[in-house]
């Protein structure tokens, strides 16, 4: 008991320096205090969630974005799985943030689509994408067998129903299309109040079942920046 007082106290100098953080402290635990109840209160707090933090990016520059060592990693991992599938594939980017993979995937010559809420999108429409579109990855508004990839980079930990989206990504991947997913490893992952579920990369083929293989993964640890320890794995539809 003693203990947490001390850290609440230690804990009060920053947040007086850091008056946004007050801010988003105060609109969370009033207008989102009940984000647990429904779907929709959830969606409603990640759009607000999302947006603060797409903001907080912004006063950072691209570059600076660009070439941080996880960020130059992630992309890097990204980038060639997706070359290793071949040339001008059609990928959908689910949970496209303000675009840092969909930019690099797109100019390898691929058609990218890209969506996330309304409002990131916004954000997203400033990279070289081929399409930036508001969107739910419960209830993905496209055909059937339309991608040869569905990408999903840290997006799954923050859904209301997990299993809504990877039963959307089988359904408009093209046949033996693929699926790469990137998430915070382990039950550490929870300690994001915007993060809903926790992931080892067991946990997410356990959820696939037989509808996809494991083609290959990589971990990141702390080490490279990230608060958590992080996966991106690669997934062959059946």
């Amino acid at each position: 008991m003693l203990s947490s007082v001390k850290k609440r106290i230690r804990g009060l100098p920053w947040l007086l320096m850091n008056p946004a953080q007050v801010k988003h402290l105060i609109i969370r635990e009033t207008l989102y205090r009940q984000r647990n109840r429904n779907r929709q209160s959830w969606v409603e707090w990640q759009k607000y969630d999302t947006y603060a933090a797409a903001c907080a990016a912004v006063s950072h520059s691209s570059a600076i974005a660009y070439y941080r060592p996880l960020n130059i990693a992630r992309i890097k991992t990204f980038t060639t799985m997706i070359a290793d599938l071949g040339k001008n594939l059609t990928v959908l980017d689910v949970g496209c943030g303000d675009g840092l993979l969909s930019e690099p995937i797109a100019k390898m010559g691929n058609t990218v689509a890209s969506i996330d809420l309304t409002t990131i999108v916004k954000v997203a429409q400033k990279r070289h994408v081929s399409w930036v579109l508001a969107g739910d990855a419960e209830k993905l508004s496209f055909a059937d067998s339309v991608f040869d990839v569905v990408l999903a980079s840290e997006v799954v930990e923050h859904l209301w129903n997990p299993d809504s989206f990877l039963a959307e990504a089988y359904r408009v991947l093209k046949p033996k299309g693929y699926l790469i997913v990137e998430a915070p490893e382990g039950k550490e992952g929870l300690r994001y109040d915007a993060h809903k579920h926790w992931f080892t990369l067991e946990v997410l083929q356990h959820m696939l079942g037989s509808k996809f293989s494991l083609v290959q993964s990589k971990r990141f640890s702390r080490e490279w920046g990230a608060p958590t320890p992080t996966f991106i794995a690669l997934f062959h539809k059946n």
